[in-house]
């Protein structure tokens, strides 16, 4: 029997993101993954600023950056009738190289780059996958069991009994783990086992995907390269997506009309008919699936834990599904960690499902808003949209209008960075006005639950660097000797707590008091201009105990 702290039930991006980190805390962890190579399809293609602020702590930004699109490449997003046929609107962001260098003409242009280090990183989860393993691989206590699966779990007061069986052979061997977590995917076993039911709007509408070789597309349409062409002609309502920017594309087919088939298709019919114009093409994977909106009614049952598409189902518009499940391994990690080593108390695994159940819903109704809008725009398409004359050439102008209004959707920075943890029982508050959460831009603040705002400091690090292993005191201003019991406090508990002193004013002004204590996955858990009376009790409530 093999012993481990955590075994880990599905190797795509969230349980690996939640193994390495685990790891890098110096913890053992088993992912267990019935695949043995990457998922062939890239069924997410889109990393936001704040998962890859998660992945810069482990120098992972510059491998993810390599299996990227290009990164000189500017990030556009075209909507045409047909993508050989009439251009209506195109909407621009920042490209990796112009975030990464940080370019004074485009931190003019571009709010987001104040922001964050990052803007939007479009790459394949086909791709993705591969830079976490071949990271895990490095990590001492980090196991990766590709080609098998988790048949069965029992649970017991103080462990969960994992059996497993190797898929090739039909081995099977049974894992003792103080935790289990299900990364398993919306239509994994573990939720069901548990009887966890969903809530929310379940399935919206059924869509087909075409995943593609051609060099000749971008020939073709001529329209250059861009991340997202979405075709606006009622025979052909969907939206290409750049895997690699070159050869590799994914045509969603979508059906606005629920009583169409989707089984029986012609992808060569299809995928010359939203170009416009016939071309050769490989066909790599075809892949049925549905817009979502749903969330786990609970994502904790004793000592197994829901996290990703286990937890929450997603529409793709807005590129969120994945990074949230990002974001909540990086939330469930530090907290195991905690209480593995003896410092965190029961509390702090509570509080997992209270503080990301409530982004999921947030994101997912977000997502599922966004793909409303487009859904409105497209049904009320005309079918002669794509044709000459004048009628046409004037519903397209009214066409484009609307574009340009569900286009602003795309400005997503406060979906990725502007969420908070709210009524946490491992946050302390302070009677300040909650600041606005507005899905289009980032209101930066240390308002407790918030995530800790970005700078750029003297020495070329941004603020975020200073965070993200343990929990961080950063002080603004003088030091006073109070200060210093907070972190005795701390010691006395075994809680890792480091202080950070900053002396830049502009830097002083964005973090908004003297003293942010900051957790380590970068949120906020108290701030103020003293410590309180009692530091032991403000270490116990984050540590939760």
């Amino acid at each position: 029997m093999i012993d481990v702290p955590v075994l880990i039930v599905g190797g795509g991006p969230v349980g690996l993101t939640l193994g390495i980190d685990l790891a890098h805390r110096g913890q053992s962890a088993l992912v267990v993954e019935e695949r043995m190579v990457a998922t062939p399809h890239p069924k997410a293609t889109l990393l936001g600023s704040r998962s890859m602020e998660l992945f810069r702590r482990w120098n992972l930004d510059e491998a993810i950056f390599a299996a990227s699109v290009p990164n000189h490449l500017p990030y556009y997003i075209i909507f045409t009738t047909r993508l050989a046929g009439q251009e209506l609107h195109r909407f621009r962001s920042p490209s990796i190289d112009e975030g990464r260098r940080r370019d004074p003409a485009a931190l003019q242009r571009f709010r987001e780059l104040q922001w964050s280090p990052y803007s939007k990183t479009q790459i394949g989860q086909q791709a993705l996958e591969p830079v976490l393993v071949e990271h895990a691989r490095t990590l001492p206590g980090l196991t990766l069991r590709h080609g098998w699966r988790c048949e069965s779990f029992e649970q017991h007061p103080d462990h969960v009994l994992g059996h497993l069986c190797e898929v090739a052979t039909g081995k099977r061997e049974t894992v003792r783990a103080r935790y289990l977590v299900a990364c398993d995917g919306g239509s994994g076993e573990i939720r069901r086992a548990l009887g966890i039911r969903r809530n929310g709007r379940g399935r919206m509408r059924a869509n087909v995907s075409f995943f593609f070789r051609s060099r000749e597309f971008l020939e073709v349409h001529g329209l250059g390269v861009a991340n997202l062409y979405f075709v606006f002609t009622p025979d052909s309502f969907g939206v290409f997506t750049a895997i690699d920017g070159v050869e590799l594309w994914n045509f969603q087919y979508y059906f606005l009309d629920p009583t169409k088939q989707t089984e029986e298709l012609d992808a060569r019919q299809i995928l010359h008919r939203a170009v416009g114009k016939p071309f050769e093409f490989e066909l790599l994977q075809t892949m049925h699936w549905h817009h979502h909106q749903s969330v786990a009614r609970s994502w904790r049952q004793g000592r197994v834990f829901l996290a990703g598409d286990a937890a929450h189902l997603f529409a793709p518009t807005g590129g969120v599904g994945m990074n949230t499940g990002i974001g909540d391994a990086c939330d469930l990690a530090w907290k195991l960690d905690a209480v593995l080593r003896g410092w965190g108390g029961e509390t702090l695994l509570e509080s997992y499902e209270i503080e990301r159940k409530p982004i999921a819903v947030r994101n997912s109704l977000i997502s599922a808003t966004n793909s409303d809008k487009i859904d409105m725009v497209m049904d009320e398409t005309p079918a002669n949209i794509d044709q000459p004359g004048a009628e046409a050439e004037a519903a397209r102008a009214v066409l484009a209008r609307k574009i340009k209004w569900l286009a602003r959707q795309f400005n997503s920075a406060g979906t990725h960075l502007g969420y908070r943890y709210i009524d946490s029982p491992v946050i302390v508050g302070d009677g300040t006005p909650e600041p606005p959460d507005d899905p289009l831009q980032v209101v930066p603040s240390t308002w407790p639950g918030s995530r800790a705002p970005h700078a750029w400091m003297a020495d070329g690090r941004s603020t975020l660097d200073l965070l993200g292993r343990d929990a961080v005191l950063l002080r603004f201003g003088s030091a006073e000797s109070a200060d210093q019991r907070l972190l005795d406090a701390a010691q006395a508990v075994g809680m890792p707590l480091t202080i950070e002193e900053l002396h830049d004013p502009a830097i002083a002004k964005l973090y908004e008091t003297r003293l942010v204590l900051v957790r380590p996955d970068g949120h906020v858990a108290w701030r103020g201009a003293r410590l309180p009376d009692d530091p032991a009790a403000l270490i116990d409530v984050v540590r939760g105990r």
